[in-house]
């Protein structure tokens, strides 16, 4: 039986999946881990990587290829996404991890990573003919795809991360009011293609990919005392529940939601920069139902991988 390890090098987050590959039969995940190494940190607008982030980044893939010795991995592939495509020293950086770790990290563009991102949500989600809207929100960069069960019919990637904006913005700890104005306002003009391509692919459904989506799931269950299924690949979110979350986000302070039940530690400086983004695109698209992919890249890489495509 193949072993198999997938890194997706996000922005802000390095994710981490082991699996089993059985010769047939449905692979087996035995290990899955993310670790904050925001290496978009502070000059992500300026497209390099800062020497504090840069270290970061390389001491957390030493540390992750010591976790992948441990369970005798035969193969690795990373991945590398808007953060490392766009900074001028990016390919260094993968230089310096391939010298000190041995491994090679891919860096892809946003069409591609779209792609491996809707195919690790067909995975998790039981996709049929409707059109669907699926949106996964990174720290350098958000893909939006538009497909079905069969095909994607449009998606585009748009450089307008959490890390990005909030770096941009630069927003008050609380944030103010016009700051979110603003916030949104530039975030509608540039989301433009997007909006264009709702009128020609109608839809209803929203699916975001695991991220700031999991901490709307959670801190929804947290609000309604409802235990959460570590097995389930998808789940639904209700509307009015994250309505209710978005509007506690929104004048909360970096402190108060440290101490937010359901919001990890990692994504408590910017989920208020994603809440805004995803509150927009719900109102904009008049969205019915929205649903969690705890299933996005990683997940899709793994597949391809399976099917020989990789």
């Amino acid at each position: 039986m193949k072993k198999v390890a997938v890194i997706d090098l996000g922005t802000n987050t390095f994710n981490l999946l082991i699996a089993e590959l059985p010769e047939k039969g449905k692979h087996h995940i035995i290990y899955n881990t993310q670790v904050p190494a925001k290496i978009g940190e502070k000059a992500i607008n300026e497209n390099k990587i800062i020497p504090a982030a840069f270290e970061r980044g390389v001491q957390c893939l030493k540390d992750m290829k010591g976790i992948i010795g441990e369970y005798n991995v035969d193969e690795i592939f990373a991945f590398g996404t808007s953060a490392l495509r766009g900074a001028s020293n990016g390919k260094e950086f993968a230089a310096i991890v391939k010298e000190e770790t041995g491994i090679t990290i891919h860096i892809i563009d946003g069409h591609r990573e779209a792609e491996l991102i809707y195919t690790g949500v067909q995975l998790a989600f039981p996709c049929d003919e409707k059109l669907k809207l699926v949106l996964d929100v990174g720290g350098g960069s958000n893909e939006f795809i538009i497909g079905n069960k069969d095909k994607v019919f449009w998606s585009q990637s748009f450089n307008l991360g959490v890390a990005r904006l909030l770096y941009k913005f630069n927003p008050s700890n609380p944030m103010k009011a016009e700051e979110i104005q603003q916030i949104e306002s530039y975030l509608s003009k540039e989301l433009q293609p997007l909006w264009d391509a709702i009128e020609k692919f109608p839809i209803h459904d929203l699916i975001g990919c695991a991220g700031c989506f999991s901490s709307f799931h959670e801190m929804v269950s947290a609000q309604n005392n409802t235990p959460l299924n570590e097995k389930s690949t998808w789940e639904k979110i209700p509307m009015e529940g994250f309505k209710k979350i978005h509007n506690i986000l929104l004048p909360s302070s970096y402190e108060e939601r440290l101490e937010m039940e359901g919001l990890v530690f990692m994504r408590a400086d910017m989920i208020v920069i994603g809440t805004i983004l995803v509150n927009l695109v719900l109102e904009k698209v008049h969205i019915h139902n929205l649903y969690l992919s705890k299933y996005a890249l990683k997940e899709g890489v793994l597949n391809e991988i399976a099917s020989g495509k990789i």
